[in-house]
């Protein structure tokens, strides 16, 4: 065998190698499926018990699990839960489906439960969901009872939000509690990097107990400005975003992208500070509700795909009552207000956190206000310095929104507004009205539908007259997808499930 044929021989062989190592990668890039999702905002935690909040709550739903869920129709069925009974009005026993395996590899068991639920009831956020429950006892290794001090009828819906995601115990204690950048659950997705909140990445759960992922990797950036998240939507950076009501033209427009827009839960509005002058005077904020053009802020802002709130709990929630609220723009009866209030010093902040359409909102609210005599300067923060000033109660007015993640009533009606929550824990108006205070318990307590309608429909005929906030309006979400992305179902609560959706390349 000559010398030149061995040459050629490793020649040839060194060629082989190389398509078939080209090959591999290719069937490698081929299989693996990642999918890029925007959000408008850097998360603050991923710790589902500290902040309600949109960022937060998008991530851990993909990586925890509940121990109910709302289904399609609104009803409650079991999630973690295998089942559950109300032996008395006051004594539910939830039985916790056996098998399930946190990320860690540990099976779930009722001490997680036990757990996860005292660690609620001391978080802020959470605590107003869940105080109606007294004590939790440990049966067996996957039953559980909750003892109430009342009957609750919204416990169900608050114990399928993500906030009431459970943990694992020894994973949890181990951390010293401190997982806002260090997540494991159940959920269809395991934890991978924080980025610095600003790319973080997850990996599909291979021993979910459910329906598995039909993608291999979820990656989360958070690109503030509408404009960018359009560009990266386009170029193909991003497969799925937030956009602005002025980009969905645009999206549709594209050959490689689709746009989806649907009604939400969530109402957009003004806080005022009612512990603030001039804002603990009723007339001066009543006078603020009338000079403001609702509709206005609909078609320039929202290009129509918004409607005018006349009540702060969006209309597809129960317990809503769309007659009671005035959402009128009447520069005379303002004015009358204004004049009324004898409120000598007109100028005044109003907060927004650096969302453009927020801001482009507040601009038309400024406007509105200087046709009646009031000057109000527009303060743009941070998200963060948001979320904190405002619990703080180191505002004048901020505009902001609320999601009714639950669906009922109660999740926005009490922590939004009942006077044992002022401050952080939701009630940033620092709104205080006994009677108020008694009908939403009344909602939060009864079992009768019919008697908690009643009392969350007085309940909002208290604020249409009080004024601590101004509904402003239920805006539909926007969203960019490239074509790649299958099966996509939003989620009237914003908080979409990821797990369902496929890649077709």
């Amino acid at each position: 065998m000559t010398k030149k044929y061995l040459i050629g021989l490793g020649i040839l062989s060194l060629l082989l190698t190389s398509c078939n190592e080209k090959n591999k990668t290719a069937k490698s890039v081929e299989k693996s499926k990642t999918v890029t999702v925007s959000l408008g905002s850097k998360p603050k935690s991923l710790d589902p018990a500290m902040y309600n909040e949109i960022p937060s709550l998008s991530i851990v739903e993909q990586i925890y699990n509940t121990l109910f869920q709302i289904d399609s129709n609104g009803n409650i069925v079991p999630e973690l839960a295998e089942s559950f009974e109300y032996i008395t009005p006051t004594d539910l026993v939830i039985k916790i489906k056996k098998g399930v395996k946190f990320h860690n590899g540990e099976e779930l068991k009722a001490n997680d439960v036990l757990f996860s639920l005292n660690r609620m009831l001391q978080k802020p956020a959470t605590q107003v969901m869940l105080n109606t429950i007294e004590k939790v006892d440990v049966i067996d290794d996957y039953t559980v009872n909750l003892k109430l001090k009342e009957p609750s009828a919204p416990l169900l819906y608050s114990l399928s939000y993500p906030m009431t995601a459970i943990l694992n115990e020894k994973f949890t204690t181990e951390k010293n509690g401190n997982i806002a950048t260090d997540a494991m659950g159940t959920g269809a997705f395991k934890y991978q990097n924080w980025g610095d909140g600003e790319k973080i990445e997850l990996t599909t759960n291979k021993d979910y107990f459910g329906e598995k992922a039909k993608i291999d990797e979820l990656i989360f950036r958070a690109i503030p400005e509408n404009t960018s998240r359009l560009a990266a939507l386009e170029t193909g950076e991003i497969d799925i975003a937030t956009i602005a009501p002025i980009d969905v033209q645009t999206v549709e427009g594209s050959s490689d992208l689709y746009a989806v827009s649907f009604s939400t839960t969530s109402t957009e509005y003004l806080t005022l500070n009612n512990l603030r002058e001039p804002f603990t005077n009723k007339d001066f904020r009543k006078a603020l509700s009338y000079a403001i053009d609702r509709q206005s802020i609909v078609d320039a802002v929202y290009l129509g795909k918004a409607s005018i709130a006349k009540s702060i709990v969006n209309p597809t929630v129960f317990g809503s009552d769309q007659t009671v609220g005035t959402a009128d723009y009447n520069l005379e009866k303002a004015k009358e207000y204004l004049e009324k209030s004898q409120v000598t010093n007109k100028t005044i902040k109003i907060m927004s956190n650096d969302n453009p359409i927020r801001l482009q909102a507040a601009q038309i609210v400024q406007a509105n206000l200087k046709e009646i005599g009031i000057n109000a300067e527009i303060e743009t923060v941070e998200w963060g310095t948001y979320l904190q000033m405002t619990a703080k109660g180191d505002f004048d007015i901020f505009i902001g929104g609320w999601v009714s993640g639950t669906s009922d009533s109660d999740i926005v009606l009490f922590p939004l507004l009942h006077s044992s929550y002022k401050g952080g824990a939701g009630n940033r108006a620092n709104f205080d009205n006994p009677e108020y205070d008694k009908l939403v318990e009344l909602g939060r307590t009864s079992t009768d539908s019919s008697d908690r309608l009643v009392a969350y429909s007085k309940a909002q005929e208290i604020l249409a007259e009080e004024t601590p906030i101004v509904p402003l309006y239920y805006k539909n979400e926007n969203m960019g997808l490239n074509k790649r992305i299958k099966d996509f179902t939003p989620m009237p609560n914003t908080i979409h499930n990821y797990a369902a959706i496929s890649v077709q390349d």
